[in-house]
């Protein structure tokens, strides 16, 4: 009995986040290697992160036409597996089922669904050669360019046809853009001289600016507050005489936040504006800013209800040092529910911190500092803890927003409860 075989084309695949290319940092196999799914093909860096390539299915890699340090785009082939032992023709993946720009599995072996950020339709999605067809030659008139190209180029008011493709059939990738980017603008009418040391944002930038974008579009309210945090230094300074790891303020905010996002779990919410819909977790997962090198990146610290505050600590300095070290797993950066903003820890006071769609509020943590106070009809001096909560107005009122802070500031300022909850 024979079997049905393929030849299946794996494509880079859209995992979302923005995320539009990665580059190869190693090969895990070679053609004529056999593969099973879930098995590492290559490992592959980001603009967020540094994650496994892992293959769909089991067969023999026939082709790997990447090298270590290739930029690879989104739906561009990585791997050609021979899915069974005689000829048949390609197997070509479903944008319905998300395999034209496939699926990637992180280190948990959790699957990312594939999304259509960046591709203009799925019916327009670019097609491969059948078999062993050589690629369409592009009829005159008409540019091939890949979807990220495409935007790059709208966004930019740049005319495609001013560029010679170098990718498959002529197409226009992303890199001829950067690589030809001179000539294009020196053709082209501008109010910038080219001598004006313009430079172009990194791609961790451009996806933060593209996110501020967003955010600036909600229609956003702010409550700014103060509490007394004397009884928390103290009780800081007197776990870390004997604890092994000093623990940080931000543990104890990440804590509060949790808890009273139980009390108060539509600020522990996504909102769809498109479909008017949103979801709450009353399981809430606090995503942490973290500013690197490269700007801000925010893990997510995962039900922190569920850990100590000595654990949380540790689990946010171990994110933080992937962050900085630009190896966050993709799950370490997805399901956030809520996000803080510790600028204090920098400078400032008071700030109005820009939420992260689609969540719907971030608690922006100002610098704590010690001024005078009336406590029984006496100026006394005291630390202040400022805080700065901005909310989706769309989807949260004042009023609970500021019952939601309030909670935090009892939680914070009689601080002894959280180590038991």
């Amino acid at each position: 009995m024979s079997h049905e075989t393929a030849l299946f084309e794996f494509r880079f695949p859209d995992i979302g986040e923005g995320l539009t290319e990665g580059t190869i940092v190693e090969l895990k196999v070679a053609p004529g290697s056999s593969v099973k799914p879930g098995q590492a093909l290559a490992i592959v860096e980001t603009d967020k992160v540094v994650t496994e390539m892992p293959s769909p299915v089991e067969g023999v890699v026939v082709e790997l036409p990447i090298t270590k340090g290739q930029v690879v785009q989104v739906g561009e082939i990585v791997a050609k597996i021979r899915t069974g032992l005689h000829p048949a023709p390609i197997v070509e993946s479903s944008p319905d089922g998300g395999t034209v720009v496939g699926q990637l599995m992180v280190a948990s072996h959790g699957v990312m669904p594939a999304s259509t950020e960046g591709v203009s339709s799925p019916k327009r999605a670019a097609q491969p050669p059948r078999g062993n067809a050589r690629a369409e030659v592009p009829r005159a008139g008409k540019v091939r360019a890949s979807p990220v190209a495409r935007k790059l180029a709208a966004d930019a008011g740049i005319d495609l046809a001013q560029f010679h493709g170098t990718g498959p059939g002529g197409r226009i990738l992303k890199k001829d853009l950067e690589s030809q980017g001179a000539e294009a603008a020196a053709a082209q009418p501008t109010d910038h001289d080219a001598s004006s040391g313009m430079k172009k944002l990194s791609t961790l930038r451009l996806a933060i600016a593209k996110a501020m974008e967003k955010s600036q579009a909600i229609p956003a309210a702010a409550v700014h507050d103060y509490t007394v945090v004397d009884e928390l230094l103290q009780l800081r300074r007197d776990m870390n005489e004997t604890a092994r790891e000093k623990v940080g303020l931000l543990a104890f905010f990440v804590k509060a936040t949790a808890v009273a996002l139980q009390d108060f779990p539509l600020l522990s919410s996504l909102y769809a504006p498109e479909r008017r819909e949103y979801e709450s977790f009353p399981v809430p997962n606090i995503g942490v800013a973290v500013d690197t090198e490269e700007g801000l990146v925010v893990p997510v610290v995962r039900d922190p209800n569920g850990l100590s505050v000595p654990r949380i600590h540790s689990e946010i300095a171990r994110l933080t040092a992937k962050a900085r070290s630009r190896t966050l797993a993709l799950e370490e950066i997805r399901g956030g529910s809520f996000t803080i903003s510790n600028f204090g820890s920098f400078s400032g006071v008071y700030g109005n911190p820009m939420i992260l769609p689609p969540q719907v509020g971030i608690l922006g943590i100002g610098r704590v500092h010690e001024e005078p106070v009336v406590r029984e009809g006496k100026v006394v001096p005291a630390f202040l803890l400022p805080l700065s909560l901005v909310v989706d107005h769309r989807l949260i009122d004042g009023v609970y927003a500021c019952k939601f802070l309030a909670r935090f500031m009892e939680l914070v300022s009689k601080p002894l409860g959280l180590l038991m909850l």
